[in-house]
């Protein structure tokens, strides 16, 4: 899928280089709750991001435009001061990569974010600098583009985006220190909290999780066009492993991420399976994801 390029003619590194980030963001700002007469700020705001994110190099690697992260961010102000700049949202965050050998493109992660809150003003600096804590809106965007690229390389080998949730983890840790905002510190009202999100991931217990992921993209998704049959074996297989973490930790956000992103296309997946096969499937699914069982029953039809 990736490959490391060692010779290039000038031009066709030119033209490569437009398409090197590994990132295709959207970033919408929903402004609906917020009553003032020029909301040009907040289309100016919507493009800043926007454009932060897919401009900035986050790794080494080089993305084919087809390899690419789809990431739609979508921010709920619910309120803003102009005095002091100070910003009081919300947001959901979602990215999709591309399946090997099809135009189906799956989710791996939707997050609903109920603490982004910040402060922000035109002329602030939003960049990334390695090690150093560079403001609210600087330090969420680069612990979720970091966390989303960790899921990305956690999809395609084992363990392999270990280097970007610990990016992720440096930048949270650096928050927890230097502000006061919700959402990076432990033990706060909600388990959504980004400091759960990269606390669980780079847990050792939750380990058979990372390897959920893995399995069930690069085993499974990746080979369906080829092998159908085999590859529902190895989401069967993938799902075992988040039993495994189901078992002793079953209402961890990892857990509750993991199946907010799946359970619709585990539906879809299990649908076409032979008819011996499906019993197994709503078994297992209803056992370690009870809240959508019902979702589950319509694998039967």
């Amino acid at each position: 899928m990736r490959k490391v390029l060692f010779f290039l003619f000038f031009l066709n590194l030119f033209v490569f280089s437009a398409n090197a980030q590994e990132i295709s963001c959207r970033f919408k700002v929903n402004d609906v709750q917020v009553q003032i007469a020029d909301k040009s700020i907040f289309r100016a705001l919507e493009q800043r991001l926007q454009d932060f994110i897919n401009n900035t190099k986050w790794t080494t690697e080089n993305f084919a435009s087809n390899e690419k992260i789809e990431l739609n961010i979508e921010l709920f102000i619910s309120a803003y001061d102009q005095t002091t700049y100070e910003y009081r949202a919300s947001a959901i965050i979602q990215c999709r990569r591309p399946v090997y050998g099809s135009n189906y493109s799956t989710t791996l992660f939707t997050f609903n974010d109920e603490n982004w809150d910040f402060k922000y003003q035109s002329q602030d600096r939003v960049e990334y600098q390695d090690g150093q804590y560079l403001g609210d809106i600087s330090s969420l965007i680069c612990f979720y583009a970091n966390y989303i690229i960790g899921l990305d390389f956690d999809s395609f080998s084992l363990e392999g985006g270990t280097p970007y949730f610990n990016k992720a983890s440096q930048i949270a840790n650096l928050a927890q220190q230097s502000s006061s905002r919700s959402g990076w510190k432990p033990f706060e009202k909600t388990t959504r909290t980004r400091y759960n999100l990269i606390d669980n991931i780079l847990n050792e217990r939750f380990r058979p999780l990372r390897n959920a992921y893995y399995i069930y993209h690069r085993k499974g998704l990746d080979q369906f066009t080829t092998d159908p049959f085999k590859a529902r074996k190895q989401i069967m297989a993938s799902l075992d492993q988040v039993k495994k973490v189901f078992k002793f930790a079953p209402n961890t956000v990892m857990l509750m991420m993991f199946f907010e992103a799946k359970s619709d296309e585990l539906v879809s997946i299990f649908k076409g399976a032979e008819e011996i096969e499906k019993p197994k499937a709503i078994e297992l699914l209803s056992e370690i994801n009870i809240a959508n069982l019902s979702k589950y029953e319509k694998i039967k039809s």
